[in-house]
Formats: structure tokens, sequence, C-alpha cells
């Protein structure tokens, strides 16, 4: 074996232009690779980060008559907030609770008005939810209100300005009243940039003229034990009548998206790999065409079929394991960039929503499993697309190869 693995070797680098253009496309990609695989674990990461941080924390506890179609419905919220927390209090990995309260309303500026979702929330949110990190100015004050700063700009709105908040309370009975802009938000929910505006909790209520709230959201010591924790909750709620959902039930569409994101990219990195294969199966093919007469000459030395096959096999393995490598140190190149210093989601797509909940900087994660199914698979990819052109010589006579002019 070793005296194969010596010839192929040789064989390599007597083409020595074709064996790099055939080396760089195949360590490109498989860089290429790397980088896509690690730039969206750190956009996966960084998106069920915000996601937990701001919109559904570790758990939510809701009425057992909530209707997920029908969110904002009054029969839907939760009487038994206080009954709730005493229960949950004696479970110790249960670092934090928080209530709120969310309506249907309207948001005006005396000429124009948008619907919203008004969100009443309590002084401990920011406990379980991580608001201020959103807040660009200002923040919550009494009396007043934090909306999404797209929202601000559609009705001409800006910080210190009065608005009015119209609705329905839970008789049924309509109500305006003005609010002052405490507040603006920047968040990677277009939903809430557009369409939402905060309020503390006890005005929401007296607004509301109820003492219900609409949720109460549960942080954990570890959001990762979901599935632990969550029987857990059930239990020491059988006696109330509420429902438990998890961050992870909450998010199903969002992470829904992060799958069909995550085979698009997986698609785009199979067709840079095709083209390194097809690139490996021409190299091998120019050099059995080339080299006819040395196989003629192998054979009838003595050579059987399967040790000339084996040769290119080789070849194919050698230049396999050679753009693996180069291709690993090239990833880890390109992805330490996006490790150290991040991608600028600001910088490049300013308050647009891409259909991810990530913004500011992200910066992409280092992953074992990249580099090991990168290597795996070039060197499984270069044997196999060197298989071809080594059969080819198995259907070669010694004395037709002798002939063969070079």
């Amino acid at each position: 074996m070793t005296y194969l693995f010596k010839l192929a070797l040789k064989n390599i680098l007597r083409s020595k232009i074709r064996t790099v253009l055939t080396f760089l496309i195949l360590s490109f990609g498989v860089g290429i690779y790397i980088l896509f695989a690690c730039l969206m674990a750190g956009f996966d990461k960084e998106s069920i980060v915000n996601v937990i941080d701001f919109e559904t924390g570790h758990y939510k506890v809701r009425s057992a008559n909530f209707d997920e179609d029908q969110p904002y419905d009054k029969d839907g919220s939760l009487a038994n907030a206080m009954a709730v927390k005493e229960r949950l209090r004696n479970l110790d990995f249960i670092t934090a609770m928080t209530e709120r309260l969310m309506f249907l309303a309207e948001i005006d500026n005396g000429v124009d008005s948008i619907p919203v979702v008004a969100i009443g929330i309590g002084p401990d949110d920011n406990t379980v939810f991580n608001l201020k990190k959103y807040v660009k100015t200002g923040g919550l004050e009494p009396g007043g209100t934090i909306i999404g700063k797209a929202l601000a700009d559609d009705l001409g709105l800006q910080l210190g300005d009065v608005t009015f908040l119209t609705f329905r309370n839970q008789q049924g009975m309509y109500t305006s009243v003005e609010v002052l802009i405490t507040g603006l938000i920047v968040t990677a929910n277009p939903q809430v940039n557009k369409a939402s505006a905060f309020i503390n909790l006890d005005e929401a209520q007296q607004l509301m003229n109820t003492r219900k709230v609409t949720e109460i959201a549960l942080k954990t010591d570890a959001f990762f034990k979901v599935k632990e924790y969550e029987p857990k909750i059930k239990a020491a709620l059988s006696d109330v009548d509420a429902r438990v959902y998890s961050w992870e039930k909450l998010s199903e569409d969002f992470r829904a998206l992060m799958t069909m994101k995550r085979k698009f990219q997986n698609v785009l990195v199979l067709m840079i790999m095709i083209i390194a294969i097809v690139g490996i199966i021409n190299t091998m093919l120019m050099s059995v065409f080339e080299k006819k007469r040395e196989i003629g000459t192998m054979k009838a030395l003595g050579f059987t079929d399967k040790e000339v096959q084996n040769l290119f096999l080789v070849e194919g393995a050698l230049i396999g394991v050679a753009g693996g490598l180069a291709g690993l140190v090239l990833g880890t190149l390109f992805n330490a960039y996006f490790a150290f210093v991040g991608f600028d989601m600001d910088a490049m797509f300013g308050e647009e929503d891409f259909g991810m909940p990530v913004m500011g900087v992200v910066k992409s994660v280092w992953l074992a499993g990249a580099y090991v199914n990168a290597m795996v698979f070039t060197l499984v990819a270069s044997v196999l697309a060197s298989y071809y052109p080594a059969k080819k010589v198995t259907k070669m006579e010694a004395m037709e190869c002798l002939r063969t002019v070079q």
C-alpha cells in the first residue's frame, strides 16, 4: 500500500496547476461550509436569547380558557394570579415571575390612528424579560408609554409628545385616554416596533377596570431544562385553573423558520461542494487519459486492475484530505472574524425585518460538529468522485494503452 501512496502523491504533484485549482475549489467550499454553519448557529443562538428575553420568558402561565386564536379575549384572562404565584414560589428552580396584561387598542396623534397591542408590565418585568436592552431612549414612567420607534415615525410622534390610546375595557365600554410618550423602543420583532405600546401594569388594570392579567411569565435557572421542569410546574398548578406553556411551545413558528433557513443554507453549501466534486472528477479523468501509457506499462508489469484502480482512488483521497485540511484552516480564519468581531445587523439592515429575531452585533460560534462533518464529507466525496475515473482504468487493455501516442 505504501508504494501506491508514493506513486499517487507523485502523480498529483506532476499536474501542479490542475491539482492546485482543484485543491483551492475544495478548500474554499469547506471553508464556506464551516463559516455558514458557525455563523447560522450564532444567529440561532442570538435569536433564541432574544425570543426568551423579550417575548416568551422560560414559561408562561395562562388561563385554561385562553384561546391562542383570540389571545386578547377578556374571557381568556387569568383571574387567580395570586394563587398561581403562591404555588410557584415553592419551586426552587423558578428565579423570577412577572405579570402582564395585554389588550387591543388604537393609538392616534389626533389625525391618524394605528391599531396596537397595549401591554401592561409590572416593576418586576425586567427580572424575567429584558425590555431595557431594546429601549433606545427614555423609559417607562407613570402616565406614560413606550412605543416602537417605527410606530412613532409612522404617526409623526417623538419622545415627549402626547398621544391618545383608545380601547374597550372589560365591561365593553370604549375609553380614550391621553398618554405621554416617555420611551422609544427598537426590537428585532417588527410587530413590536410597529404595533405595541407598553404601559404600567397597575395603570393598565385601572384602564381596563379589572384585576386580572393575561399571563404570568416565569424565569428558571436553566432555559434548556424546559422538558424537565414543565411537569413539576404543572404538578404545582394541578388544582389551579391554569395552563403552562414552555418557550419551546411558544416559539414553534420561529423555530420552524430557523429550520427552513438552515435547509436553505445547506442547499447553498451543497452546491459549492458539488462544484468542488466536479473539479475532482475532472482532475482524475484528465489524469487517466494523460497516463494511458503508464497504465499500460503498469498492467504489463503485473499490476492488477484492482491495484491500478486503487492508485487513482488514493489520488482522490489525498486531494480530499489536503483540500479538507486547508478548508478547515480557511474556515477557521473566516469564522474567527465573526466570532470575535461579529456581524453588525444594524449597519447591514438597519431596522428592516429579514425574518429572524436578531439585532445589533451577532457573533458566530465554534461548532466542532461542523469541522467533523466537513472533513468526513470531503474525504468521502473525494473518494466517490474518483471512483468513476478509477473504474475506467479497469476497462483498459494493456496493449491498447501502450499504443497510445502521447
